[in-house]
């Protein structure tokens, strides 16, 4: 069974959401501040709103670094399948597009999920141990690069 396709565009402040069902025009869209409350709130809403289940949706986001972590945390809260995707990947795989703007970017996401959601790699957050581990790579880092700026 196909799923229903969320495409989002994730940014800094804000997230924006495109529902789309296989072979239909799109269902909604709307934008959501990027909180992990906010989120988990729009989901539910959409849920009920459209009385879906939650094995009956595939989200699908671009991988956008730190700003994703709200909603991959409201994911894995509500148990809904999320699929992080390479901005390039999506790019090159959804041909010419005229225009720029974060209306057009959600629509060309979803676009891209309904196409190829059989190749989905589902996202999952990685544990406690792993996350204080990067942090305490990266605050490592940081130091070792300032010590090559004291250093004469």
């Amino acid at each position: 069974m196909e799923k229903i396709v969320v495409g989002i565009d994730v940014s800094k402040e804000k997230l924006d959401f495109c529902l789309q069902r296989t072979g239909e025009k799109i269902l909604k869209e709307c934008i959501v501040d990027n909180m992990t409350c906010a989120i988990k709130s729009s989901l539910k809403n959409g849920l009920k709103e459209f009385s879906l289940t939650k094995s009956d949706v595939l989200l699908c986001a671009e991988y956008t670094g730190s700003y994703t972590y709200p909603l991959s945390c409201a994911c894995e809260e509500l148990g809904i399948d999320l699929w992080l995707e390479n901005p390039v990947e999506i790019k090159l795989r959804s041909g010419v597009q005229r225009g720029k703007n974060d209306k057009l970017d959600v629509r060309k996401i979803a676009a891209y999920a309904l196409r190829f959601q059989d190749k989905a790699r589902l996202f999952k957050l990685p544990g406690q141990n792993m996350a204080s581990l990067k942090q305490l790579v990266g605050e490592r880092d940081m130091y070792v690069s300032d010590k090559g700026k004291y250093q004469g």
